[in-house]
């Protein structure tokens, strides 16, 4: 069955969003195929290897982590739900984002006050909760077998999942697990100069990304523009 998620994705034309696809070598808004940032000392098919499942979900930001839509809730609702939030939303600007491990993985994050993301988010993901499915048994089974706290855990059987309200962490994930590979610190150079974008990052939208079936590439739908005007900050 196919899933939804509400995602950060940087305007179409924007430095950041170019970058993001490139990095990653591929743009979820278009099939047509993109080649993919060469480093000179990582070989394609490595890198290739070491952002295949970032590739999967898209250059974004995490708002509402994937779900299935309630039973008798068509697309044609949540869409209407979106729109109606956003026309409420001003924009955000993610502060100073910067290049920094999460974990053994590399992601841009923002280095100031991130409050106001984290309060869109959290808003994100209680605003659209009623027209989420409750988590499958085997799907809440797969991420209970993850190395979460107990806290997480509950908020995963509440939200859906784990890494909401306190334990959300704004990121835009650029890699998979790199800690069995040599090639970590051409990849973290690499990642540091091709970033370096003198271009401010805003959240003006939401995306709205889909995933057909189980393990297919998430394509990014529509993006809902924030029309209230002025930033949040």
């Amino acid at each position: 069955m196919s899933r939804y998620a509400l995602y950060f994705a940087p305007e179409q034309q924007s430095r950041w969003w170019l970058a993001g696809c490139h990095w990653l070598g591929r743009d979820p808004a278009s099939p047509q195929s993109m080649t993919q940032i060469r480093i000179p000392t990582v070989m394609p098919n490595v890198l290739h290897r070491l952002t295949a499942d970032a590739r999967r979900y898209g250059f974004h930001a995490t708002l509402k982590a994937p779900f299935r839509l309630a039973q008798d809730c068509q697309l044609d609702e949540l869409e209407r739900a979106l729109e109606a939030f956003c026309l409420q939303q001003r924009p955000v600007v993610v502060p100073s984002p910067q290049l920094e491990w999460m974990g053994d993985f590399l992601a841009l994050r923002p280095s100031g006050d991130t409050k106001m993301l984290n309060q869109l988010a959290m808003h994100c993901v209680s605003h659209f909760d009623y027209l989420r499915a409750p988590l499958k048994p085997e799907e809440l089974a797969r991420r209970q077998q993850q190395q979460l706290s107990a806290r997480q855990l509950r908020l995963l059987q509440h939200w859906g999942y784990p890494y909401t309200e306190e334990e959300y962490r704004f990121h835009m994930t650029l890699t998979d697990a790199l800690n069995n590979t040599d090639a970590t610190t051409a990849i973290f150079q690499a990642a540091q100069k091709h970033f370096d974008i003198g271009e401010p990052l805003i959240i003006s939208s939401i995306a709205l990304f889909h995933e057909a079936n189980p393990g297919d590439e998430f394509t990014l739908l529509r993006r809902y523009a924030f029309a209230s005007p002025g930033y949040a900050i």
